[in-house]
């Protein structure tokens, strides 16, 4: 994980984003963009899994002989559940592949759009429980925000970094949600 802003080097971060907007079409399939195959989202999930960050985000974890979790416990941050079946964990783009595609993804080259949908090295992608990351869909902070309230502040956090790396804008309304989050935070 890159290291995420402070609350005052966050709030400076939606500010210098929110001057520029991009839009574009919005594919209905969860694609960044018309190059994009479902089956690129499906080895994101694979290499998450494989490099044992769906084991790091969960207890005694026993994975099958193709890297997925078949059993153990996880403790989904979105909304404080403790869930110990795996097929109730999902892994979600904290930065929805849609939402890129409006905040900018729409005008990069096809691998800078897969390096985004698979990037395991920055704050993207976490384990989480299936019911609110179906809950979340492609919403923004300005339509949707983690349910444990506790967690707002590193999710917070973890949007603004992932936007700033790859330099997507937020619309006001996001802009406004996300300052509201910061405001949780105690430093």
């Amino acid at each position: 994980m890159i290291s995420q802003p402070g609350r005052e080097g966050a709030r400076g971060a939606v500010g210098k984003n929110l001057d520029r907007t991009v839009g574009g079409h919005v594919d209905e399939d969860r694609r960044v963009g018309p190059s994009a195959s479902h089956g690129e989202l499906v080895d994101a999930e694979k290499r998450y899994r494989a490099r044992g960050r769906e084991r790091r985000d969960g207890q005694d974890v026993v994975q099958d002989d193709q890297c997925r979790a078949v059993s153990g416990t996880w403790y989904s941050e979105y909304d404080g559940l403790t869930i110990d079946s795996a097929s109730r964990i999902d892994i979600d783009h904290v930065v929805p592949l849609k939402e890129a595609w409006r905040s900018g993804a729409s005008q990069w080259s096809t691998p800078e759009r897969r390096a985004f949908a698979n990037d395991l090295v920055d704050s993207q992608l976490i384990a989480v429980s299936a019911g609110s990351n179906r809950g979340k869909g492609d919403k923004d902070p300005g339509n949707w925000k983690p349910p444990l309230q506790s967690y707002r502040c590193a999710y917070s956090r973890a949007w603004i970094s992932v936007k700033a790396t790859y330099r997507l804008t937020a619309n006001p309304a996001e802009a406004e949600a996300l300052s509201g989050m910061l405001d949780t935070c105690d430093v």
